[in-house]
């Protein structure tokens, strides 16, 4: 079982990698992203590295990775899955 619901980027010489806990999220930073200045590509690779030193949280880590990831559009949507869609009808009133 992964760390975290898998994310899906798309990166600039068109690679896909699945990414689901803080150190395939570490390798997906070193990876072809459009902008490594961006704020918050630097914010995403000192919350990882800090995560993977067990300094910082891994869910705030992901969080800012996803965040990187979907203000750089490389990120890629998924639909939601049957059990998902069960899930959000159960927990609706």
């Amino acid at each position: 079982m992964t760390a975290f619901m898998p994310i899906t980027l798309r990166f600039c010489d068109n690679r896909t990698m699945l990414v689901s806990s803080v150190a395939e999220a570490a390798k997906a930073l070193g990876h072809q992203w459009p902008d490594k200045t961006a704020p918050d590509y630097v914010e995403a690779a000192r919350l990882v590295s800090l995560a993977v030193d067990g300094t910082c949280s891994q869910r705030i880590a992901f969080d800012a990775l996803k965040k990187a990831a979907g203000q750089q559009n490389i990120l890629l949507a998924r639909p939601k899955s049957r059990a998902h869609e069960w899930l959000d009808a159960v927990a609706s009133p």
